[in-house]
């Protein structure tokens, strides 16, 4: 009725999860539901030699087991944070970042 607001009532899935993405434990459920459907977006190939390590101020650091994956996840990288992305319903990986894993 000011201009300011719309008259429209607002959706409570919409209130709700608005009100839960501000809560710390939001943001660890995201970190956590990427490891989760990690092998389903990377693929069974790319799942044996790359993981993911860290998530953090959406970068996500994964450890390639070679020098050859990870020039393979740096050409890859647009299109993997595009379906993690997607997989997760918002943008949690904003880049990539690749490392040598010793652990692998």
């Amino acid at each position: 009725m000011n201009g300011t607001r719309s008259d429209r009532p607002l959706r409570l899935g919409d209130v709700l999860r608005a009100a839960l993405d501000r809560l710390p434990v939001a943001r660890e459920l995201a970190d956590h539901a990427l490891w989760v459907h990690w092998e389903a977006v990377v693929g069974a190939t790319l799942v044996q030699h790359v993981r993911p390590l860290r998530l953090r101020r959406g970068v996500l650091f994964v450890g390639a087991d070679g020098p050859a994956w990870m020039q393979e996840v740096q050409f890859l990288k647009p299109e993997l944070r595009d379906r993690l992305n997607a997989r997760l319903g918002r943008a949690v990986v904003r880049d990539i970042f690749v490392v040598l894993d010793s652990e692998r």
